[in-house]
Parts: C-alpha cells; structure tokens; sequence
C-alpha cells in the first residue's frame, strides 16, 4: 500500500528507518542528558530560584499566571475570526463560480505561506504608519493570528468537505437542491462532525503562537514571564520554564479534547481522520488537481 506522496518501504528500508529512530533517540537523550548536567553544575536546579514561583502570596506568580486570561482572549478572539473568514474561503475554493475560485485561492496560499511573526509585525507597525493609530498590540496579535490560521482553516473546512462521498450531492441534486442548498442541508451538517477534532487541535496551535505577541509588547504569559526574568536577573530560565508548564497545561487540555472528539465522532459515525498535524503543507497531500478535479465532478451533479 503507497502513501499520497511516497512509497511504503519494503522491509529493508522499515530495518533502516528503525535502526535511524534508534540512533536518533539515542542521540535525543545524551543531549537532554548533557544539558541537565550542565544546568546542575551551574546551579539553575537550586531550591531558592524556584521559590518566587510558588509563593503564591507575592506579586510574581500571579502577575504571570494572569497573563493567561490575555493569551486566552487574544486565542478566543482570533480564532472566531479565522473560523468565519476561513469558513468563506473554503466555500470559495468550492465555488462554481471561477473567479470566486480562484481569488479564493490566492488568498489561501498568499496567507498560509508567510510566517506567522511576519503577519504580526505588519499588523502591529505597518498598520500604525498607514495612519491607524488604534491598533493596539492586541488587535496587533489578533489580526496577524487571524490571517494565517484563517488560510489554513479553510483548507481543514475543504478537506472534510471533500471527504465525503461524491454521492451525497448527487443524491442532494437528484431531490432537486440547489448547489448551495446542497451544502447548507446536507453536506455542511456531515463536514463539519469531520471537522471539529481538526479545528480543536489547529486552536492548540494557535494559543501557542499567541506566545509571538511578545516581540509587539502584548501582556500573555511569554511577555509577562520575560518581565518576571528581568525583575529577577537570577531566575530568568526559571521565568520561562513556569510560562513553558503554563502553556503545556492548556496546549495539552485542548489536544486531549481534539483527540477525545475524533475518537467519538470516527466511533458515532464512521468518519475519516482529517489530520493536521505538522501546518498547513500537511493538506498539500490532496494534490493540486483537487481544485479543478473535484469541482468538474461536483458541476454535473449539482446545478447552480
């Protein structure tokens, strides 16, 4: 059985991949194994640097953990946008309609090709020297984070669309739907079952990029953490590693829910996996004729 981008490998190549794994663990652990004995020999697992951290009756630790309803504000609100943009243009990539198609696409691939950082720093400053003056480092973080993961929610909305059988909007046609009424009543309520585990994890993804809002001055744990250190010249690795357990705690939360809803809804319905995993070139493995392929396919079925 062949993967979508490669070949399975035969028994000797699954021998060498495996003999690569090991070395590579290996390799993992002396490194992890070198660097905590070199923070111990420098001190850095001391009791007094972690004391400010768990005093809970001083300013510090609240003064970071508080940080979190900022970065859970700037997530929230991003993510409701990217959602509603990225849920657009995924129904414009469907489209019949070839200019709505490709513009689509265009700002798909436009906007999930630059760096996350980058959609930052233009919203923040370059938006200010154009004249907009109200663009605060929230909105700052919230508009960049908005733009690339709206690009790859639409993709995550595109492949659990596509995901179903071609059928069910032959079946749509066949009782006389429209193309869009089509999507409303009967493959949108499917899709979107398919969808949710992937749009949970993709919001993991996206609270820990909030962590970027730091370079623009945005109060969430980075930042707060980063202030902390240098209120404390010797507890600056400390600081990060209690904004790194913090980040853990609700990155973990939120992919144990994305797990949880994939293993209830593959159990209640039989639906496929929709991964993504690794970013948005994970998606890139439905192939570039989906586009052209799948709308040729959809057209006699469903008429405008």
């Amino acid at each position: 059985m062949s993967s979508i981008l490669t070949e399975e490998p035969g028994p000797r190549g699954q021998r060498r991949i495996q003999i690569a794994n090991w070395i590579s663990v290996a390799a993992i652990i002396a490194l992890l194994a070198y660097a905590i004995w070199r923070f111990w020999q420098a001190g850095e697992f001391e009791a007094e640097r972690y004391e400010q951290l768990i005093a809970f009756g001083e300013e510090w630790p609240q003064f970071v953990i508080s940080g979190l309803g900022y970065t859970i504000r700037a997530a929230v609100t991003a993510m409701v946008l990217a959602t509603i943009i990225g849920f657009a243009m995924a129904l414009g990539r469907l489209s019949l309609n070839p200019v709505t198609r490709w513009t689509s696409r265009i700002y798909v691939e436009f906007f999930r090709s630059i760096p996350v950082l980058l959609f930052i720093l233009f919203a923040f400053l370059a938006l200010q020297d154009l004249g907009l003056g109200f663009i605060t480092p929230f909105w700052g973080l919230v508009i960049g984070l908005t733009a690339y993961n709206s690009a790859v929610l639409a993709e995550i909305f595109r492949a659990g669309i596509l995901s179903l059988d071609k059928g069910q909007s032959e079946a749509a046609s066949a009782i006389g739907l429209s193309y869009w009424q089509s999507m409303r009543l009967v493959i949108l309520p499917q899709a979107v079952r398919r969808m949710t585990p992937a749009i949970v994890a993709q919001l993991a993804t996206l609270t820990k990029d909030t962590s970027l809002g730091f370079v623009i001055g945005y109060q969430e744990v980075l930042r707060r953490s980063q202030v902390m250190g240098e209120g404390s010249p010797r507890n600056v690795l400390q600081a990060y590693f209690f904004a790194a357990v913090l980040y853990f705690i609700v990155v973990y939360g939120l992919s144990r829910v994305a797990r949880r809803l994939e293993r209830q809804q593959r159990k209640k319905y039989g639906a496929k996996r929709i991964e993504v995993a690794g970013g948005p070139e994970d998606l890139d493995a439905m192939g570039e004729e989906v586009d052209e392929d799948e709308t040729r396919e959809r057209e006699p079925a469903v008429s405008r």
